[in-house]
């Protein structure tokens, strides 16, 4: 099945010394909102499950790969990706305010967050897509259990 996807800017999460998160927010038609993540810093994978003001929010951990080191002396580096599930709720209050959230894994903890304008965006895009409109009479055509053609004979027969 086709998907229109509506992506926001990408933006700095997170930034500190050798560390990074970037984030991306989107509206799928078929996935639905969320935000990409795309944390680059050293040591171990770090994430696997993320939080927002204490409320657990799908997470769908993405590629991890090592950055290969070209000049001396190097610290071991990763880049994890992943996807974040929002509801529409959410997705719509962080379109006014923001949004804080918490990545977490076995090597720790990142706490980040996107600004407004990136979920607005989305937004904007999205109310511009030309989403397919549904059918509410399909249901209504066709009984589930008896095939069309008996239902055509039991009304011939009245």
């Amino acid at each position: 099945m086709r998907s229109d996807t509506a992506y926001g800017p990408s933006v700095m999460a997170y930034y500190a010394l050798f560390t990074s998160l970037s984030v991306q927010p989107y509206y799928s038609t078929t996935v639905g909102y969320g935000f990409k993540t795309r944390y680059v810093g050293p040591g171990k994978s770090l994430i696997s499950e993320a939080w927002s003001y204490g409320k657990q929010l799908p997470f769908t951990k993405g590629l991890s790969t090592r950055i290969p080191c070209y000049f001396q002396p190097c610290v071991p580096t990763r880049e994890d990706t992943g996807m974040v599930s929002m509801d529409e709720a959410d997705f719509a209050a962080a379109a006014s305010k923001g949004f804080e959230f918490e990545l977490a894994g076995k090597a720790g903890k990142i706490v980040g967050s996107i600004p407004a304008h990136a979920f607005r965006r989305v937004l904007d895009l999205k109310s511009g897509m030309k989403l397919p409109s549904a059918t509410p009479n399909c249901a209504a055509l066709a009984k589930p259990g008896k095939p069309a053609k008996e239902e055509e004979k039991a009304e011939d027969d009245e």
